[in-house]
């Protein structure tokens, strides 16, 4: 996504947390997806956001809060065959 376009999207999404859309266009490209123009509608998330990251494998948590432990976590659990 080219930066001009990034802007433009951001300027839409009020409400959105600072970085969220940089780390959301961060997956697509690390990916080879495009993700859909709007993280939010209202108040909630956008219904093709929460179609995207359930396709797509994305976090919400890293996406809107920046946290990795969650990845961590999971790559973790996945290795040692869900056990904790």
């Amino acid at each position: 996504m080219m930066e001009n376009e990034m802007n433009a999207i951001s300027a839409t999404d009020t409400g959105v947390p600072a970085g969220a859309r940089e780390r959301l266009s961060l997956f697509a490209e690390w990916t080879g997806t495009t993700p859909p123009a709007a993280i939010l509608d209202g108040d909630s998330f956008a219904a093709d956001f929460l179609r995207y990251a359930a396709a797509t494998g994305l976090s919400l948590d890293w996406v809107w809060l920046a946290d990795e432990r969650s990845l961590v976590m999971q790559a973790h659990n996945a290795a040692w065959g869900g056990r904790a």
